[in-house]
């Protein structure tokens, strides 16, 4: 195993451990919402929630993909002072832009005009998702650059602070005072900003920022990667979101509050596993290919892509044996019925973190057009398909949807980048991984018949579903070696 694999075997541990507390933090967070908030609130502040991170996604986010992409390049050229002020001033500019567009129309809100928004959304509900609009987009790209430079250890920590600190805030901040969306904002606009200001001292970026260094050859350069990618994002959000407001539309806030309480538990865990891996992974990945070794990068990848499927397809199946026990136990009772779209969207959300795999080709290449083309038709086909049957069928179909779109727009990518590099899958070891996920699932089934619905079985139910699944992969062999050095750490500590 070369230095390269070891390093960013490391940094996707570390990183899928940040994840995995994220995730668990997130599902009790999502569960407590449950039971704080009825499901037209929850509705109204998903829907809110949801403009605020695609708005971000078409301003910033193109920036922080770009970040991830060129952070090592730049290092390497010994360019960072130029690369950090460039970001830092585009980052500026885009900000100042949308305080002053936000300014005058929080002003025309207070004079009296827009009463149909006001009558739905109060201004001081309208003013915290603005300001949450600014600590969210600052945060990402900090976290952004953390990842790119394998400040991983920060990562976790961080992680761990702003996930914890939401729960407890949403909790406290409802306990005192009357119950209201409003503090889910006021929670996440604290911790993000918290988590910016932390990045910000450990990235050092003071010494690096000078409005000289700020240069238009690598905005250029920036932009013109990531603003397909940006494109590639809306498309995406629209394979994510758009069926919440088609739900809304046609079913109204209370259905969209109970679609998104479960859609949400397993699409952020997913979200968080994927994002775990590919931040372990892909500046390795990056530095790699600008060194010029193509070949090691077609193996990094490979590895990558087996790593996340040890992870994510057990994830699928374990979702699908206890989906129905996950939304008895952690929400409140009028949240229970969406609990069967729970497998849909982990195996939904499983294709797209594979996908963002198969598209390496072309972000390594910077053909991110070819990306943005893909997800846009996945986009487009998950719309047509959530207004001529949500109606029809009710929202439980929009999971099924978000399966049929992320599974064409894997489709699509994997074919498409074939002539670049092949998407490589070594087909004896995802047998063996099919083998022990049928194993462990077969095990959870047969358990589950007889026992009662409560949180001490879910957690004996997933803690064995892990058991079985380990000791399936080393008696397939796909995973011995590995358990085997972690066995021998543990003997010598």
């Amino acid at each position: 195993m070369s230095n390269k694999t070891t390093t960013m075997a490391k940094d996707t541990v570390i990183y899928m451990l940040a994840k995995g507390i994220e995730g668990i933090v997130g599902v009790l967070t999502i569960s407590a919402m449950s039971y704080i908030y009825v499901p037209e609130q929850t509705g109204r502040y998903s829907s809110i929630n949801i403009a605020i991170t695609t708005v971000a996604m078409v301003l910033i986010q193109w920036l922080v993909q770009s970040v991830l992409r060129y952070i090592n390049k730049y290092e390497l050229e010994n360019e960072q002072d130029k690369f950090f002020s460039t970001v830092f001033f585009s980052w500026f500019k885009v900000n100042m832009l949308v305080f002053l567009i936000s300014s005058f129309f929080i002003l025309a809100l207070s004079l009296g005009f827009f009463k149909s928004i006001t009558n739905v959304y109060p201004i001081s509900l309208i003013i915290v998702s603005i300001i949450m609009f600014f600590t969210y987009n600052t945060s990402q790209l900090v976290i952004g650059m953390l990842a790119g430079i394998r400040k991983s250890k920060t990562n976790l920590v961080l992680s761990v602070i702003n996930v914890v600190g939401k729960l407890f805030s949403i909790i406290i901040l409802n306990k005192v005072f009357t119950t209201r969306i409003e503090w889910i904002f006021v929670s996440y606009i604290t911790f993000d900003f918290i988590t910016a200001f932390i990045g910000f001292l450990r990235l050092d970026i003071r010494k690096h920022i000078k409005l000289s260094y700020y240069d238009k050859e690598i905005l250029h350069v920036l932009k013109m990667y990531g603003m397909p990618l940006m494109g590639n994002m809306i498309a995406t959000s629209v394979l994510n979101k758009s069926d919440i407001y088609i739900i809304q539309y046609f079913l109204g806030e209370d259905k969209v509050g109970i679609y998104q309480t479960n859609y949400s538990i397993i699409a952020s865990a997913f979200t968080l596993l994927a994002a775990g891996a590919m931040r372990g992974s892909y500046p390795t990945i990056i530095r790699t290919w600008s060194e010029g070794d193509s070949e090691l990068t077609k193996s990094l990848i490979s590895n990558a892509i087996r790593t996340y499927l040890l992870i994510s397809l057990p994830a699928v199946v374990g979702v699908f044996c206890v989906s129905d026990f996950v939304a008895k136990v952690l929400f409140e009772a009028k949240y229970f019925e969406g609990h069967s779209i729970m497998g849909f969207v982990a195996l939904g959300m499983m294709f797209l973190g594979l996908t963002e795999y198969a598209i390496k080709p072309w972000e390594l290449n910077a053909r991110t057009k070819e990306i943005f083309k893909r997800s846009m038709i996945s986009g487009i086909l998950n719309i047509i398909l959530n207004l001529i049957f949500i109606k029809k069928f009710g929202y439980k179909f929009a999971g099924v949807s978000t399966f049929l779109a992320f599974l064409i727009y894997f489709l699509l990518a994997k074919n498409g980048t074939k002539k670049y590099m092949p998407f490589s899958i070594y087909k004896p070891s995802l047998y063996r991984i099919l083998i022990s996920i049928f194993i462990m699932g077969a095990c959870i089934l047969s358990l589950k018949s007889f026992l009662p619905y409560n949180i001490i079985t879910l957690c004996i139910l997933v803690l064995l579903g892990i058991i079985v699944y380990i000791l399936a992969l080393y008696f397939t062999g796909e995973a011995k070696k590995e358990i085997n050095i972690i066995i021998n750490k543990l003997k010598r500590k």
